[in-house]
């Protein structure tokens, strides 16, 4: 059970980011916009992340609108990546100079153009399916039981940051040592979640810990920036290969191009987070923010 302060602290996180998912999902034909479905989806984990943060036993809804939430999330999910390999595509055909080169990038614009409308197609109707429960009720908090646990507001923040921080943090080392998309996408997921808690606890410092979330923020944009370039990589090969076995060799050749293009970036941007994420780890972030909190700087609660 969280101490009181902290149980109303957590409770006004969750209805400013709950209004905010309101707003955007009750703007008309937000799902056609793409930079509005990104936004219903950023809203719709972060109000997540605040329910991950509140017990359970003071709001017994939680773990049903939770599930929905997620289930929002993963509809919107394939669209909004499609969305994105289709804008990395474009910014690569406006830099490009060879003919040979911009037709095979506009070859596979085409097949991501049509998958991104297939994929908006099933998520209309995944979305006419879906019936998020009635979002205000996650706002209602049953009699409170009591006695609360007798630690402060401080304390209780740090009882909820740790557990996210040793999770997100601990082994981010050994991700620089060797480049592994799949092992650096999910580190993104967890550092998402920790940078997301620590903005809905932000009232309980005594200093603001910005400096922690702007490094988080870079961490998360480097990683988000590799997957997609990992990701595309990937369709690109089996575009590759389609072509290849199809006979059209020259369309071939010119994605081989684009793929060097994106693999080369890709790299830069490991070595970008390697070098971002030199001395961030569970102890360094403890030893920063516990002071933050009017806390010792070393160790737990």
């Amino acid at each position: 059970m969280h101490p009181a302060a902290l149980a109303i602290l957590l409770h006004r996180a969750l209805e400013v980011r709950l209004a905010r998912l309101q707003e955007l999902l009750g703007q008309p034909h937000w799902a056609d916009d793409t930079e509005r479905l990104h936004q219903v989806r950023v809203a719709a984990r972060r109000l997540g992340a605040v329910l991950d943060l509140v017990d359970l036993e003071i709001y017994p809804n939680h773990k049903s609108q939770r599930r929905a939430l997620k289930e929002l999330v993963d509809t919107l999910g394939l669209p909004r990546e499609l969305d994105v390999h289709a804008g990395i595509l474009r910014t690569y055909l406006a830099g490009t100079v060879r003919v040979a080169h911009a037709a095979s990038i506009e070859h596979v614009l085409v097949r991501v153009d049509r998958d991104r409308a297939k994929a908006r197609r099933n998520m209309t109707k995944s979305l006419k399916r879906l019936r998020l429960p009635d979002l205000d009720r996650l706002l209602e908090v049953p009699t409170l039981p009591d006695p609360f646990q007798p630690i402060t507001l401080q304390e209780g923040a740090w009882a909820c940051l740790e557990p996210r921080a040793e999770a997100a943090l601990g082994g981010l080392a050994a991700l620089t040592e060797r480049e592994n998309p799949s092992a650096m996408h999910k580190a993104r997921v967890r550092i998402k979640k920790l940078r997301y808690a620590v903005e809905a606890l932000e009232a309980a410092f005594l200093d603001p810990p910005e400096a922690c979330l702007k490094d988080l923020r870079n961490l998360q944009t480097l990683l988000g920036d590799h997957h997609d370039l990992a990701v595309l990589e990937d369709l690109l090969w089996t575009t590759e290969a389609g072509l290849r076995a199809g006979g059209h060799g020259t369309l071939g050749e010119g994605t081989l191009d684009l793929l060097g293009e994106v693999a080369e970036d890709r790299r830069a941007l490991f070595g970008r987070f390697v070098q971002a994420a030199e001395g961030l780890n569970q102890p360094a972030f403890t030893g920063a923010m516990r002071p933050l909190l009017g806390l010792d700087a070393g160790g737990s609660l």
